[in-house]
């Protein structure tokens, strides 16, 4: 059982700790957005957990005190990060501090001062593990905080009391979903369905989410498509003690994000087109010059505001001032010294979001959101422009005439110009295992011509619900050549992952084309009908072969064109192979290794 320390001890108990620093990144780039201070070695302290340490301090009383010497100690070693002052600072904040006898505001301010970092570089995550709700001066407290400029985030959003209560109470800046959602989320459909309303709801109220204990390429991918903003990790990074080399971006998620952008990329032009640049004002302006520039500005209802670092804080509303002005001494009162000092009472709250986000996300925003100004991108957390409801909509409208020219009018899926596009550039870049899958059906002109080609189409969107259900993680990209032609692209999974992945969609459309014979042919296994020679013949019921080319990792100048030549010749030897599989190496600097193979 863990002893009672002195009071005397406390700063001895600082020197023995130390903090670890987890980077949160942007999923959509890669780009770090800021580091969790975890606390360390507090065994060393002789605790038996940091809950034990804590509960120790909050038990002789000296909770708040203890809690600003290890903020001190966060931000003074946080100060050292190359690039610290564009960086954010999580900070787990006990929320028994503002009981403490000892509590006394206004201090984190003064450690930040000295740290060289503005007030709201931290962000004090507030626990739903402990209810929140129930403390009357709670919401106090933290308007207290908010009002000095510091950040407020949610943490362990799921797990504990408070739920949407905690929402409303704490009105945060960021939404840390808790680990238990995410674990497994992109094979949990209820998981899925939690993470996707409380994104669209703390877009609603214009906070980011952070997906927290984010540990496979499957679960990063999983909650970049569902809209988390930012997302923490073993997968992406490990906490750390030592002081990072950079901080700029990591590695993996960089790579893993440059390779799901590639399906975004039209949005992402489409977007660009769209955006209203309107210039941003600094959150240090004179109230009276942002009526000046309303006035100078006619058709502009709002204009964003951002800090110094051109971070967006919120936006400003033309009706607002309005408004304000025609009170009496409207414009006295803008002058006013109070007002000049403070532009936060004309501050409202708006959706952020990286250009980066489909346009899909944005609209769900739009349409979950009443009376909405728009939506403010950002790009690498820096402010970009605004979308508003106008321009979202011909947007969206812009991409689906796009993608209606390159889609398959049958299944939807992207067609022969969209994958020629996509694979030039995937191709490009060199992955240490990429793959391409040729689909081909077996006897579908017999069927067709039995059944006719209602029933022909039936068997094609069969199989392409199948693809989409099977092929639904590790980011495959899907594609319809036409007719019973299709194509699949995949890298950074094992040889052994793509040829079970690949089985199983044979498997799967092999045994449900079944029930689209007549009840004769099932029981012969076979179809009566005419080959092309005019003949009747028995041709057996139809299947789907498959060739898997293995792309060579480094080699940057192989074109779709090259794959599709080696892809015929495995397609005819898997069409005369018991399982209908074959699977072969494109390389054209060795024959030898082309030669195809059975599985």
């Amino acid at each position: 059982m863990t002893q009672p320390v002195r009071l005397r001890n406390w700063q001895q108990v600082v020197e023995k700790v130390d903090f670890a620093f987890q980077p949160i990144v942007n999923p959509h780039t890669g780009h770090v957005f800021g580091y969790e201070a975890l606390l360390r070695r507090w065994e060393e302290a002789g605790f038996t957990s940091i809950q034990a340490l804590f509960d120790s301090a909050w038990d002789t009383g000296n909770l708040h005190s203890f809690d600003m010497l290890l903020r001190a100690k966060a931000i003074t070693k946080f100060s050292r990060f190359p690039g610290a002052k564009r960086l954010k600072l999580f900070y787990n904040f006990d929320n028994r501090v503002i009981k403490t006898e000892d509590y006394q505001p206004g201090q984190t301010a003064a450690l930040l001062s000295r740290a060289g970092l503005e007030r709201d570089t931290i962000f004090l995550e507030i626990s739903e593990r402990h209810d929140i709700s129930n403390a009357g001066f709670m919401r106090d407290i933290l308007l207290r905080y908010r009002s000095q400029g510091f950040k407020i985030a949610l943490d362990d959003y799921g797990s504990g009391f408070a739920q949407l209560r905690a929402l409303y109470e704490c009105e945060p800046d960021i939404i840390k979903i808790d680990r238990f959602f995410i674990d497994g989320i992109d094979r949990d459909r209820r998981k899925e369905l939690f993470v996707t309303q409380i994104t669209a709801f703390a877009h609603m109220i214009a906070a980011q989410v952070v997906a927290e204990g984010v540990e496979t390429r499957e679960e990063f991918l999983c909650c970049r498509r569902l809209g988390c903003d930012l997302v923490q990790g073993f997968f992406i990074a490990r906490p750390s003690l030592e002081i990072p080399e950079q901080t700029e971006t990591i590695a993996t998620a960089t790579e893993v994000a440059v390779d799901a952008r590639r399906r975004s990329d039209r949005d992402d032009d489409v977007v660009r087109s769209y955006l209203l640049e309107t210039t941003a004002l600094p959150n240090d302006i004179n109230p009276v010059d942002i009526l000046t520039y309303f006035q100078q500005n006619p058709d502009i209802s709002l204009v964003p505001v951002v800090n110094q670092r051109g971070e967006p804080l919120g936006i400003v509303r033309d009706s607002e001032f309005k408004a304000f002005i025609y009170t009496p001494f409207g414009r006295e009162l803008l002058q006013n010294p109070a007002n000049r000092a403070n532009i936060k009472r004309f501050l409202r709250r708006c959706p952020i979001a990286d250009i980066r986000t489909s346009l899909s996300d944005l609209l769900e925003t739009f349409v979950a959101t009443e009376a909405l100004d728009g939506v403010i991108l950002t790009e690498n957390g820096r402010y970009l422009g605004v979308l508003d409801q106008s321009a979202l909509l011909r947007a969206v409208n812009e991409r689906n005439t796009l993608n209606a020219r390159d889609e398959n009018p049958l299944t939807r899926l992207p067609g022969n110009s969209a994958i020629y596009r996509y694979a030039a550039r995937a191709l490009c870049e060199p992955r240490r295992r990429r793959f391409a899958v040729y689909f081909d059906f077996d006897n579908f002109k017999p069927f067709n011509d039995q059944y006719g080609f209602r029933q022909g189409d039936r068997a094609i969107l069969l199989f392409k619900d199948i693809l989409g259900k099977v092929m639904s993680q590790n980011d495959w990209f899907i594609g319809h050549i036409g007719g019973d032609d299709f194509f699949a692209y995949v890298q950074s999974i094992d040889f052994e992952d793509v040829v079970e992945t690949v089985q199983r969609v044979q498997s799967m459309f092999n045994l449900q084309i079944k029930s689209f014979y007549d009840t004769q042919s099932r029981e012969n296994g076979y179809l009566t009908g005419k080959g092309r020679d005019g003949q009747t013949a028995k041709f057996d019921l139809m299947t789907v072969s498959a060739a898997v080319i293995k792309i060579p990792g480094e080699r940057t100048d192989i074109t779709l064109d090259h794959i599709s030549l080696e892809a015929a010749k495995l397609k005819a030897l898997a069409k005369n192979s018991p399982n209908r599989f074959a699977t072969g190496i494109y390389d054209p600097d060795n024959t030898s290794a082309n030669e195809p193979k059975l599985l």
